[in-house]
Order: structure tokens, then sequence, then C-alpha cells
């Protein structure tokens, strides 16, 4: 009788131990604190509707109507914005946009007064630059909104913000590569003791600082992977869906499958393009990408997950070239030539066809003036020509710019 009791009290500790043990490897898989195992990690909005057997947000898409696009620095975000602007305006989406605004940077959203939608109507779309808050977004828009985003190599992204906020006019050096290295020691504690960065904004890190990460906070906790992975996780959530700057085309095609958008919908000019490309060592960026460790780290995760995307996606890279070839014809059509314009950038020619033809015209206007447009017809402007409308698309106020 004892040694049957005491069989049973040794197989109740085993199986308790099996049971803590499968516990503890469930909830690590959940809170996903080893960053390598969030490339096993399924989409949590559509796996989390799918098993609670609610509306999930894949039946919702087509065709895309809510929509945030949430900007980061220096990955093609302008070239984006001028494609959903156009988007919007096209399908006569209401715009998040705050009054009077002076520029994209919105900072922090909650700070900002915006002018209610029309009667009976809800915003639709936000797509400026701002501190990235996802429950401000959704107070504003509906819940079925889609958030998106783009991410890019921090190397090649540092470089090219480094370059065009002219950064290098800080550190007195004889070429753009040292001044990049005086920037990384004039930083040698960043990340280690200090989250504090000098002359850092919109440069080190940025796609993180974009996309809310708490520098502050992952500088002090201890367990920094466990802080990284929880932070992914939670994107992970917010986020439907990261396109990656390198595969620009191929992003926007993807983009277009799932919200059911056309080539004319996503066809474009490259905004703030830049004239001249900086010479940085091989060196200097094994280095920048350990000095830019966070936004290295969200990278190698997006740009696994981007292509096990692409993967699942039958005939996506023969319809990218398809479309590469359908945006070469539209640039034919509507760019004679560049020429220098703001920022070192390059600005478009257009042809005789381009000048009047409204998409070409469109398609080579940059955000704030779009911006501007936008808010002269919230506040009421009418169009004082021959046909008289109640509401100004973006044609009428282009028309009328052109006419000013």
């Amino acid at each position: 009788m004892q040694k049957t009791t005491q069989t049973i009290v040794l197989l109740f500790l085993c199986l308790f131990t099996f049971f803590l043990v499968w516990k503890s490897g469930y909830r690590y898989q959940n809170e996903v604190e080893n960053v390598e195992s969030l490339k096993n990690v399924e989409n949590l909005n559509y796996v989390e509707n799918e098993k609670n057997g609610t509306l999930s947000k894949v039946q919702n898409m087509c065709p895309l109507k809510n929509f945030v696009f949430v900007k980061t620095h220096k990955t093609g975000s302008s070239t984006m914005s001028n494609i959903l602007l156009r988007y919007a305006e096209n399908n006569k989406l209401n715009q998040l946009m705050g009054r009077y605004p002076t520029g994209t940077e919105y900072g922090d959203l909650s700070r900002h007064y915006y002018p209610p939608p029309p009667p009976g109507q809800h915003y639709n779309v936000f797509l400026m630059h701002a501190d990235y808050n996802h429950q401000f977004l959704l107070s504003k828009l509906p819940s079925s909104t889609v958030f998106f985003t783009f991410t890019r190599d921090p190397v090649s992204r540092y470089i090219s913000a480094f370059h065009f906020f002219k950064l290098d006019r800080y550190y007195d050096s004889s070429n753009f590569d040292n001044a990049v290295n005086l920037h990384m020691a004039d930083n040698a504690k960043y990340l280690i003791n200090t989250n504090q960065c000098r002359h850092c904004a919109r440069t080190v890190n940025s796609v993180a600082h974009d996309l809310g990460f708490d520098f502050k906070g992952y500088v002090k906790t201890v367990d920094k992977d466990k802080f990284l992975g929880d932070f992914l996780v939670k994107l992970r959530k917010e986020i439907d869906l990261v396109l990656i700057s390198e595969y620009y085309d191929l992003s926007l095609v993807l983009l277009a499958r799932r919200y059911c958008l056309t080539f004319d919908d996503i066809s474009y000019l490259k905004s703030l393009e830049s004239t001249s490309r900086p010479y940085v060592s091989e060196a200097t960026r094994e280095k920048l990408r350990q000095f830019q460790y966070v936004d290295a780290v969200i990278y190698d995760f997006y740009n696994a997950t981007f292509w096990d995307l692409v993967k699942k996606e039958e005939g996506l890279l023969e319809e990218a070239e398809r479309f590469k070839e359908h945006n070469k014809m539209v640039h034919d059509k509507c760019v004679a030539g560049k020429q220098i314009g703001t920022y070192d950038t390059y600005q478009f020619v257009l042809t005789e066809f381009g000048r009047t033809d409204f998409q070409c015209r469109a398609m080579c206007s940059r955000v704030l003036p779009f911006a501007h447009l936008i808010e002269k017809r919230n506040q009421g402007l009418r169009n004082d020509g021959p046909h008289q409308k109640d509401y100004l698309t973006l044609q009428d106020l282009y028309d009328i710019r052109y006419r000013q």
C-alpha cells in the first residue's frame, strides 16, 4: 500500500512537472522572449480573428477604404504618400488632417485640432509623419482600419538621412565617411547607458523611433532582447503589412494584390531622389549596423516575413516585372527630363503631355502642397470657374492652383 502511494505521488509529480514545462514553453512561444523565434509568429491580427470566429480584416480589405500609412523617414515614404494621397482623393476618402498644417511632421498627434469630418461621414485615411499612436488613430478612424508601413536597410537609410539632412556640417571632417565616424564617436554611450543621441533625429534608429519604440525603457531594462521582442509582437498585432524599400516595386504589387489596387493606382515618380550618393566604406557600414542595432533587428525580422509573404503569392515576381514596364511607360509619357530642385534632390521636367495631364502633375507634387490643397477644400474653398461644384476633386484644386 505504501509502495502504491509512493508510485502515485511520483506519477503525479512527473505529470505536474511536465505541465509546468509545457506551460512555460507555451508562454515562451507566445511572449516571444527570443527575437529569433519571432520569425515563426503568424500575423496575429488574422489568426486571432479567425480563431474567435469574428469577421477578419482579410474579408474586409477590398476595396481599400480605411487605412493608415505609418510614415518612416527616408524609406521611400514620400513617394508612397503621393501614391496614397492620389488614391484617397480619386476615391473621395476623408483624410485626417490637423487644421492649418505648416508641414508634414505632426509629432504628438494629440496636440492638434482636427475639424470634424463631413456630416454623416468619418475619417478614412491618415498619411502624415507623426509619433505613431495606434490607439489615438483608431479613436479617429474606423476599427477596421488597415495599417501598413515601410522599412529599409538601416545602413543605407542612415547614409541617406545623414546626407539629406546635411548632418556632416556639424563635424569638422575632410569627407563624408569621416563625418559619419565622428558622429558615432560623439555618441559612444548611446543605448549603453543613455538614450540621448546628438544630431540623431530622423537618422539613427529612426524606423524604431517612428514606430514608437521606447528607447528610454530599452536602456533601463536588463533583458534587452525580450524588450525588443515584445515590441515586435506589439507591431505584429497592430500593423497589418510591412513593406521593404529595397524591393519597392515588388512591395507595391504585394500591396496592390492584398488591397485590390490597380497598376494605375500604384504608379509613381520618385519623390526626393538625391542628386548624389556619398561614399561610405565597408568598415564604416559595419559599424553603422551595430550602432543601429534596434533598427537592424526590426529590418531583419520584417525582411524575412516579407519574403515569406512573397513566396505564398503565386506569380508575384512576374507581376512586379509587368508593373515595372507599366510604370516606365507612365514615366516616359509624363517626364521629359530632370533638374536639380530643393534639398539637392531631382525635380522632374514634364513633357508637353505631362504639363496638361492631371495624373502626371499630381505624381510630381510633394506631400505638403497636397496637404495645403486639401486643407483649402476642407475650409470651404469653391471652384470659381464655369463649372461650379460643391465638392472639389484634387483635379479641381490643381486647376485652381495652376490658374493662380
